[in-house]
């Protein structure tokens, strides 16, 4: 379960970053909008370096690296 709500809050922050720099760039400021995508990526990013973080644990204990 903890994967499909991973995946609702990418496409949600995906989504809001999208809305956001759509609006940002309307109004003539693409430098802001260009760091709104880029605050987006990296919160995205976050949680996938966190899951792969966990996948590699899961991987060792299953195959008793360490």
């Amino acid at each position: 379960m903890g994967n499909i709500d991973l995946i609702f809050k990418i496409a949600g922050v995906g989504l809001l970053t999208a809305v956001l720099s759509t609006l940002l760039k309307e109004y003539k400021k693409e430098d802001y909008a260009i760091l709104a995508t880029l605050g987006g990526l990296t919160i995205v990013l976050f949680w996938v370096v966190q899951l792969l973080g966990n996948l590699f644990d899961q991987v060792k204990s299953v195959f008793k690296l360490f």
